[in-house]
């Protein structure tokens, strides 16, 4: 997962999740689109083990074995799924498998990596790639412990969401460019009728960029749901993303996962 990729989605996710103790970033409010609230006891993601969102859509890269580099583009497909949870009073922790990063620069055929999100309990939402030998023990020891995981560049976003918010770290949420910070772009009803599992309804979504000079990240987010859009662009050699949400299938909390979890 590339830098930018490891700032996302979802959970998303991402997505929402949508991660934390208490962490101080610098973030901009400087608009009058008003985002919806989630009541208190909910999470921007739906972090329940077996929730799964299934996307498809295309990845494009530079051919180099051809006689002549050439661009190439095939469909592809990737599912999300959440794969374990952690409770503890200050978050969520959830282990992530597939997260649509994991197709930039690919030629279609990534192998699904497990990251990390975490809401924080006050609405902050991290991202984390784990590496494969990853001891998932850690993620059992007290918050204090796990603070490394919410370092300001694994920031995706804190909700609720306004038009011109920006996250990440304060030097870069000052740049006058907005660049290397996710920005809220924008705030819009969309119907989701054509997403297999979701009722026909308008729901609120948000797009969010990330921008550097070789490369871009695009999210497109909804409360309750998560990524409903996933892009990745360089800008040099060829090296795109674009996926779209399709299937999404939430899992059930029960009371016995509520005591695992802890």
């Amino acid at each position: 997962m590339n830098s930018q990729s490891s700032k996302w989605l979802l959970a998303l996710v991402l997505f929402g999740a949508g991660n934390l103790v208490v962490l101080t970033f610098a973030f901009s409010q400087n608009s009058t689109t008003q985002a919806s609230r989630p009541s208190s006891d909910e999470t921007f993601l739906p972090l329940e083990p077996g929730t799964y969102w299934v996307y498809a859509g295309t990845v494009t890269w530079a051919d180099t074995e051809s006689d002549s580099v050439q661009d190439v583009t095939t469909k592809v497909s990737i599912t999300t799924k959440v794969e374990k949870v952690y409770r503890k009073p200050e978050f969520a922790l959830a282990v992530i498998s597939g997260y649509p990063g994991d197709l930039d620069w690919s030629n279609g055929q990534a192998t699904p990596k497990p990251s990390l999100l975490i809401e924080t309990h006050k609405h902050e939402v991290f991202l984390n790639a784990l590496p494969p030998d990853f001891d998932y023990t850690k993620l059992q020891k007290p918050a204090a412990s796990l603070e490394a995981f919410l370092a300001e560049d694994n920031l995706l976003f804190r909700w609720p969401l306004k038009t011109g918010m920006k996250f990440g770290d304060a030097d870069s949420v000052s740049r006058d460019d907005g660049k290397y910070c996710w920005v809220v772009m924008e705030h819009e009803k969309k119907n989701l009728s054509g997403i297999k599992g979701i009722p026909s309804r308008v729901a609120e979504t948000f797009f969010l960029r990330y921008a550097t000079n070789p490369d871009d990240t695009q999210l497109e987010l909804s409360p309750g749901i998560g990524i409903l859009s996933y892009e990745y662009h360089h800008h040099g050699t060829t090296a795109d993303t674009n996926v779209s949400l399709v299937e999404f299938h939430p899992a059930q909390r029960t009371s016995a996962e509520d005591g695992a979890n802890q």
